[in-house]
């Protein structure tokens, strides 16, 4: 499974509903225990560039993939350049937000560790990865693969952070809290196991979607909408309601087999709003409509999860879900 360092840009899902942990019996987990590791703790507790050295020896790969290890010619220099940063009044005001902001990681542990356990028995092949956490000074925010999970922590103290990441729109940087680090892990992994459909439409990349958020949604079950898709409830109860006029404003315009990039970007990609809908229509709906759709489907359909991500003809599958939301 291939790796990603994530600014997170278009992680989309959408939830369980109203009745939070609907599908919690949907997949009976196995049971999981993910090794943690605090490296901040470490790090800010070092006196010495030789201390930090020996941080580095004992944790190459997260310094590899965190601290670009590999661009500095040995781990001395990097540690001596970490040393002055550790130093850094701004750097301390980061470690102390962040270590009692996540004083406890507990739940995000147990959650992920649900996510796992259902994931396996689904996949049994799947692996336990381990969790480390880390403060960079706001330089990396989050790393993921199937064996490996490393968060800079500083990334997420939320709102109340004395500094925040840079350059990120406001309607993104709402996401970068304790709340939304389990859902973000488990819908990247979750897209990863989707194989992405034959035809390059904005149908067939909205249904791709869907089955991301139809896994992920059965990987946290007790997750709220609001946090798995990342829209404030305005946005949600705005889209509820509205379901029936985003899906006739699609068909209307005759954009559901474009293929242009640019076309595809307006309804998938991040924006504040899609305004070819309407002023107050939030980014990434043709997302969340995808996952009505695959949400459709499986309900009309004798079909597995194993078959619906491997299932590549997308046409088919909204031919067969039969989706065709009514005015509210």
């Amino acid at each position: 499974m291939r790796s990603v360092i994530i600014m997170i840009f278009g992680l989309l899902f959408i939830g369980c509903g109203d009745d939070a942990c609907q599908h919690d019996n949907d997949v009976v987990a196995q049971p999981v225990d993910i090794e943690v590791g605090r490296l901040e703790e470490r790090l800010f507790s070092s006196k010495s560039v030789e201390e930090i050295e020996s941080f580095l020896d004992a944790n190459q790969s997260v310094a590899d993939i965190f601290l670009d290890a590999q661009q500095y010619p040995s781990n001395t220099i990097l540690a001596e350049k970490l040393m002055t940063l550790v130093q850094n009044p701004g750097m301390d005001t980061l470690y102390q937000e962040a270590s009692a902001e996540f004083a406890s990681i507990n739940e995000m542990v147990t959650e992920l560790e649900l996510a796992f356990g259902k994931l396996q028995a689904i996949y049994p092949e799947t692996k336990t990865p381990r969790l480390e956490t880390i403060v960079t000074g706001l330089y990396k925010d989050i790393y993921i693969t199937d064996t490996l999970i490393v968060v800079g922590l500083d990334f997420f103290i939320g709102d109340e952070a004395t500094y925040k990441p840079q350059q990120i729109p406001y309607y993104i940087l709402s996401r970068y809290d304790k709340e939304h680090l389990s859902s973000i892990i488990v819908k990247y992994l979750s897209g990863q196991l989707v194989l992405p459909g034959k035809k390059p439409t904005l149908l067939s990349e909205m249904i791709d979607f869907g089955k991301t958020y139809y896994l992920a949604q059965r990987l946290l079950p007790c997750t709220p909408d609001s946090i798995l898709l990342g829209y404030t409830p305005q946005d949600m109860e705005l889209i509820n309601d509205n379901e029936a006029v985003i899906w006739a404003t699609l068909l209307e315009n005759q954009i559901l087999y474009e293929t242009s990039h640019i076309t595809k970007r307006k309804f998938l990609g991040e924006r504040p709003n899609i305004y070819e809908i309407n002023q107050k229509c939030p980014g990434r709906v043709g997302a969340w409509v995808g996952w009505q759709i695959v949400n459709s489907y499986m309900e009309k359909n004798d079909v597995d999860i194993n078959s619906l991500l491997m299932e590549t003809d997308n046409e088919k599958i909204f031919m067969q879900s039969g989706y065709k939301p009514q005015s509210r």
